[in-house]
């Protein structure tokens, strides 16, 4: 099993589960890379032990016990660093690297699992090599494995959301000269960049769409209050500085849009903001535009997006 890390998917068949702050979804992805096929997507409302029992009935109701199987943990349980590594081979690259962020987590590196990957930059334009660091507690991690052992399912890694993400966005045609997303949950966010099919660089928003909509005033001609604004500016303007800082910091070429993924508290009112407020194409992320499946499939995809996106990964492609 691996725990994070690796490429997006071109193999038939495989699995996704994610722990979400309402939930967990679960999707099933077969299908050639070009446009794969989502033949499975359910999400299921509550706690992991209030859901074991109903994710575990679906799994053997969609025929997919002991398919591969790829989990993603929930925001908020892990820590992901970029950092310039020593100069060491890439196998002894996770040990070299635990020194560079024992003071960045608040417990013992003997409470955690850690894991590295390549930041996909182009190495001989962007002069240095990095990596991101992943951190999270063991009991995390093997929280996860037990559910989807429970749901009697064959794991072959555990990933973080982030590269999630960047597997939805390697189906993109925007993908090869480089793309961005902004995925937005209920209390908190992250826009990534990616390019060629690797994640370049991810970053946090720390509000979500529970902020966005708490100051909604339809007496006012933009139906934004002004902490509403406030929070707006915040958030065009944390989504300007990645932009700038992946041309900047790694010589790439401006990417070529802004993909804004659909939420669960959807505001419709967003993407013309941003696509004022900011000098990249805004485009909204429609996953029946990359995916093919039935249409009520494809509409329950939009609630479990982190799930449909692992099911997107695939090991045989591990850098």
């Amino acid at each position: 099993m691996r725990i994070f890390g690796g490429q997006p998917s071109s193999a038939y068949g495989m699995t996704g589960v994610s722990q979400e702050n309402e939930g967990i979804a679960l999707a099933h992805v077969t299908g050639r890379r070009d446009k794969p096929y989502l033949s499975c997507c359910t999400f299921f409302e509550g706690g992991l032990s209030a859901v074991e029992d109903s994710l575990q009935e679906q799994v053997r109701d969609s025929r997919l016990v002991r398919s591969r199987a790829v989990g993603v943990v929930g925001f908020g349980s892990y820590g992901l660093f970029q950092v310039s590594p020593p100069p060491v081979p890439d196998d002894e690259m996770r040990d070299a690297v635990r020194w560079q962020i024992k003071d960045l987590v608040d417990y013992s590196l003997d409470e955690a699992v850690v894991d590295v990957f390549q930041v996909g930059a182009d190495r001989p334009r962007e002069g240095a090599r990095n990596v991101y660091v992943v951190v999270a507690r063991k009991s995390f991690v093997r929280q996860q494995i037990e559910l989807m052992r429970h749901a009697r399912l064959k794991i072959d890694a555990i990933d973080i959301p982030e590269l999630s993400l960047r597997n939805l966005a390697a189906l993109l045609p925007e993908d090869a000269r480089g793309v961005s997303l902004l995925h937005l949950g209920v209390d908190r966010g992250v826009v990534i960049v990616c390019r060629g099919g690797r994640l370049q660089l991810a970053r946090d928003i720390p509000f979500g769409t529970a902020a966005l909509s708490a100051g909604k005033d339809l007496s006012e001609p933009d139906g934004y209050d002004d902490n509403s604004r406030e929070r707006l500016s915040s958030l065009a303007l944390d989504i300007q500085r990645s932009l700038d800082f992946y041309e900047s910091s790694f010589r790439q070429t401006p990417v070529a849009a802004l993909y804004l993924l659909p939420s669960r508290m959807p505001l419709p009112d967003l993407l013309p903001e941003l696509q004022n407020r900011l000098g990249t194409p805004v485009k909204p992320y429609v996953l029946g535009d990359v995916l093919s499946g039935e249409r009520e499939t494809l509409l329950e995809a939009d609630k479990c997006l982190l799930a449909v996106g692992a099911a997107l990964r695939n090991e045989k492609e591990e850098a």
